[in-house]
């Protein structure tokens, strides 16, 4: 019985009625057909049983169709939203995905860049931690997720922008005297929100308390004992997953929402929604920052000397029933 002949560029060509190069262009997501066109290909090389031999393509170009995903903590809902971005983008685009959990310490880091070396990624997505140093030239082509860094390109939220969002929402509410649950420091992201929040609030807005907390949804002792006093009818959190921490603090002191106390968050997690929390919050576009990373890192590897580009999207205001205008009472 003879072999059946495994289908080649040329024979999806051949399906398609377009030429080889149109073939090549379309199987390498190059985008330089129409949509049509496109479409017609796939068409072609899926009803012929075409399949890209990776391992041949890796020896003729030096590449294996496959990138890094460097997030520092999986259990939190947040990235893996963004891991899912990532992921599904790269996919479109021809890439498989390894994703790994760094654990937020540098040292780790480094050991999973140099993983990803040994597995030969084309480059990496990665949300880094801010004392993370990269070699200069990278040692594979790298995006960074939410903070910028010398000779990477990035992508991140507006973060000063949400900061104002959350400002101008508990002021259009009423609300006067509020506490603060902000993020350390050292991370960029948090910094900006507070600049953001503070750049609106001054003046108008009397800051009771401020307490640092971790991005967990657990609350240092110092939180606990604020939320306890009931000095304030408002609490601003750094990210939802605090604010999450804030709702159990507040419902343990038989405290209602928003009732007694106003809530907002920073992110717009899927679990924000959920009528059991039903979080007023600021959205980053999570989605768009994995899918955007990625086509940043598609792009780098198709163009090594263009500029280096820091991209910032915008944010939105979602208002849901954690918030409430101050009631006269208080």
């Amino acid at each position: 019985m003879s072999r059946r002949k495994t289908p080649t560029i040329k024979d999806v060509a051949r399906a398609a009625g377009v030429s080889s190069a149109t073939v090549s262009y379309v199987l390498n997501n190059l985008n330089k057909v129409t949509p049509e066109v496109d479409a017609l290909v796939r068409k072609a090389a899926a009803e012929i049983g075409y399949s890209r031999n990776n391992a041949a393509r890796a020896l003729k170009t030096g590449r294996n169709q496959v990138i890094g995903c460097i997030l520092p903590n999986l259990s939190s809902p947040v990235f893996p939203e963004i891991a899912n971005a990532v992921q599904m983008r790269a996919e479109a685009l021809g890439y498989a995905t390894l994703v790994i959990d760094s654990g937020n310490e540098p040292l780790r880091e480094e050991r999973v860049v140099q993983t990803l070396v040994r597995h030969g990624v084309d480059g990496a997505v990665a949300m880094l931690h801010p004392s993370f140093k990269p070699t200069s030239p990278p040692i594979f082509p790298m995006v960074s997720l939410d903070a910028q860094f010398a000779g990477l390109d990035s992508i991140q939220a507006d973060h000063f922008a949400g900061g104002r969002l959350m400002a101008e929402h508990i002021i259009a509410l009423g609300h006067r005297r509020i506490g603060m649950l902000s993020g350390f420091s050292d991370l960029s992201s948090n910094r900006e929100r507070r600049e953001g929040f503070m750049s609106v609030a001054a003046g108008r807005i009397e800051v009771v308390w401020e307490v640092n907390v971790h991005l967990l949804p657990q609350l240092r002792p110092e939180a606990l004992d604020a939320i306890r006093r009931r000095e304030v009818t408002m609490i601003a959190c750094v990210n939802d997953l605090v604010a999450i921490a804030a709702l159990s603090a507040l419902k343990a002191e038989n405290l209602s929402v928003p009732g007694d106390v106003s809530v907002i968050g920073f992110d717009d997690m899927q679990w924000s929604s959920w009528p059991l929390i039903d979080l007023s919050t600021v959205r980053q576009p999570l989605d768009l920052l994995g899918e955007q990373a990625v086509e940043l890192l598609v792009d780098r590897l198709r163009f090594p000397t263009k500029p280096i580009e820091n991209r910032v999207l915008p944010v939105s205001f979602i208002q849901r029933g954690s918030t409430a205008p101050m009631a006269p009472s208080a």
